[in-house]
């Protein structure tokens, strides 16, 4: 079948093709659906019942919460007809939620409800329910959502109010008109509601979109590129790439446009936007305040500076991906490029499926990590503190990214939760809950020589520090909210891991998970401290694996080494990198990498600098997070070349300097700790 003028045309372009499938386009779905029932990722009947079940209970309750605020704002004999309803959104309303997956919902109601009863009364209402558990608000946030679990199935509702006397069961929200006089909380809540119901009525079949959406999302959180919160891609951006692609290719099976999809994107010309359908003809109500959010690089500058744009086709059509950064997004388009790869190498019988979707482990790609810790005293104070943290960890990301000396940063969307004893301590709290996220970072040798993250540490404290108070005063006094409840116990805390310590901080299983795991050139070697992670190239000399494996000696091991990883205080030191700047005559083959090249040197904790003399430091000051218990100490992860890789500690007169003021700014701080 060819092209020609009668072809239907489903987005901005006409189609690349629209040859119909063959029989091994069948084969090959066949196979990918097979693949992914294996995998245990789609839900049973009965789990799907009970979804339906507990969404239908949800909503016999919003409609008695919407009567029993109207009874004192109205007539009674008018209550039972205001109504009000639950929609959903996302991954359920897409028909691609997996099985545990939360459900997104959208609690809609007349124009006489307020935010502030939805978060009042309605909250308590919830909390006087036995089926629901780990109930807390956010009222305070972009989209403002109340967080629960209804029967162990977990649930985000969202408020809007629209400017309608009453919400019956019939209710639908594609048309824009009902934005009018809705402010701004409102019309972002919609959005999602809106988005959804518009993808699936620019695909050209919602079957085999849902199939194909499945298989990239499984493919992206296996390759740890699926969160939004981040800078990598949330539901809805991967839902709009892959409608496009499925408009590209309109007669296509999914086995087909899953390797089109990478086929696209992998060439893809970023900044040029991904779009599904033409935002200068599509017709658009008069509600100024509205087409001023609309995305539009030609009349708004900020919108010129997004690196990977999506655009939402629901009007306002804005960029689902504004978090995304440089290095979130060349990080994307490797994992794109190596998954055109494999997939082409699938359509060639070269390998299958379960090769496609096989987890890649992320600790064997970074020889260094910054981890950021998110630390509560009770479990409770924990679910909203991480939230909070995890929502300002693209700031860290983008603020060392900056760095000059850094070539790249990936961040693994996944949180961990750290082993016994922990590396840090808090006094105030004898059991701390914590989660972790771990930073990769990929280093320029040009320009390592001397690479300081202290500022960079300082801004993000100084923005959670900002942020939590500013949450504190508004929230406080506010019932049914979290913004109130943020206390001095809730920490963070920047520090920096080597690979081959990665046994301290998380279980074998954790750092052990996916694809290169296993790979020969990782050796797990059991030290006197913890397990260990060395990579051990092909080309690298027999003494650097004996060096970089070898347990810990009084010869080359700090004293501070030597004492219980429980017993130094939660910090986060700044971190500095130094490299040597040539290969030069006389230096031990274990200062060698497998290219040959000069390798790194390690990373320290320190308060200062230790490579820059006392005059050229005066002007520094010390990260505003956490001095070290031992400062004297501080910079022995160099072992005994701190200074130009050359000099011993205990000779290097910058080395005493660097001891004496961290001590004296250990003494200045009467709390160790800080956010």
């Amino acid at each position: 079948m060819t092209m020609d003028e009668s072809t239907p045309q489903y987005g901005m372009t006409r189609p690349i093709s629209i040859s119909l499938p063959e029989e091994k386009d069948h084969r090959f779905t066949k196979e990918l659906d097979d693949c992914l029932r294996s995998l245990n990722y789609f839900e049973s009947p009965e789990e799907l019942d009970q979804r339906i079940q507990v969404l239908g209970q949800v909503n016999s309750l919003v409609k008695k919460w919407v009567v029993r605020v109207s009874e004192a704002k109205m007539p009674i004999d008018e209550c039972t007809r205001v109504g009000g309803k639950l929609f959903t959104f996302g991954s359920y309303r897409l028909g691609v939620h997996t099985k545990g997956a939360d459900i997104d919902s959208l609690c809609v109601v007349p124009r006489h409800i307020q935010r502030s009863d939805f978060f009042t009364t309605f909250y308590e209402m919830l909390k006087e329910c036995p089926e629901v558990s780990d109930l807390h608000g956010v009222e305070e946030a972009f989209v403002p959502v109340i967080k629960l679990k209804w029967k162990e199935i977990e649930l985000d509702i969202l408020f809007a109010r629209l400017a309608l006397k009453e919400v019956p069961d019939d209710q639908q929200l594609n048309d824009d008109i009902l934005l009018k006089n809705l402010d701004e909380r409102c019309v972002r809540s919609l959005n999602g509601c809106r988005v959804a119901d518009e993808i699936l009525r620019l695909v050209p079949s919602q079957e085999t979109f849902s199939l194909t959406l499945r298989a990239i999302k499984l493919w992206a959180k296996n390759h740890g590129i699926y969160s939004n919160i981040v800078g990598f891609l949330g539901g809805v951006s991967w839902a709009i790439l892959v409608a496009r692609v499925c408009q590209l290719y309109p007669h296509a099976l999914p086995g087909k446009l899953v390797s089109r999809f990478f086929m696209l994107y992998s060439t893809w010309k970023w900044p040029l936007p991904v779009m599904l359908k033409d935002l200068d003809t599509s017709p658009r109500p008069d509600i100024p305040t509205l087409i001023d959010l609309v995305w539009d690089p030609r009349t708004r500058a900020s919108d010129r500076y997004h690196l990977m744009p999506i655009i939402t086709p629901a009007f306002p059509e804005q960029n689902s991906t504004f978090n995304v950064t440089n290095s979130t997004r060349q990080v994307m388009m490797n994992e794109f490029e190596e998954a055109r790869e494999i997939s082409q190498r699938i359509l060639h019988g070269l390998c299958t499926w379960k090769d496609f979707f096989e987890e890649v482990n992320f600790f064997s790609r970074y020889r260094h990590f910054l981890v950021l810790v998110c630390v509560a005293a009770t479990k409770e104070d924990h679910l909203i503190w991480v939230g909070f943290v995890e929502a300002k960890l693209r700031h860290l990301v983008a603020n060392v990214e900056r760095n000059k000396a850094v070539k790249m940063t990936h961040v693994n969307p996944n949180q961990f939760r750290p082993i016994k004893p922990l590396q840090f301590r808090i006094p105030e709290v004898d059991d701390p809950v914590c989660s972790m996220w771990f930073i990769g970072l990929d280093f320029d040798r040009d320009l390592a020589k001397n690479v300081d993250f202290t500022n960079e540490i300082r801004t993000f404290n100084e923005l959670v520090d900002r942020q939590k108070s500013f949450r504190r005063s508004v929230g406080r006094g506010q019932e049914g909210s979290d913004e109130g409840q943020y206390n001095a116990s809730m920490k963070t805390l920047v520090t920096h891991v080597q690979r081959r310590s990665l046994g301290q901080w998380l279980e074998e299983k954790d750092y052990t998970r996916g694809r290169n795991a296993n790979d020969p050139r990782f050796k797990r070697q059991n030290s006197s401290n913890a397990q260990s992670i060395v990579a051990t190239g092909s080309k690298r000399r027999a003494s650097t694996m004996a060096e970089d494996t070898k347990p810990a000696s009084s010869d080359d091991a700090s004293p501070s080494t030597s004492q219980s990883a429980s017993s130094q205080p939660m910090h986060s030191p700044s971190v500095s990198v130094g490299t040597k700047s040539d290969q030069t005559p006389g230096v031990p083959e274990k200062e060698v990498d497998e290219n040959g090249e000069p390798m790194p040197k390690k990373i320290c904790h320190s308060l200062s600098t230790p490579n820059l003399s006392p005059a050229a430091m005066s002007d520094r000051q010390p990260a505003l997070q956490l001095p070290v218990e031992n400062p004297d100490y501080s910079n022995t992860e160099h072992g005994t070349t701190i200074s130009n890789g050359s000099e011993e500690n205990g000779k290097d007169p910058n080395f005493s300097w660097v001891c004496e003021k961290a001590a004296a700014s250990r003494q200045e701080s009467p709390n160790p700790i800080h956010a």
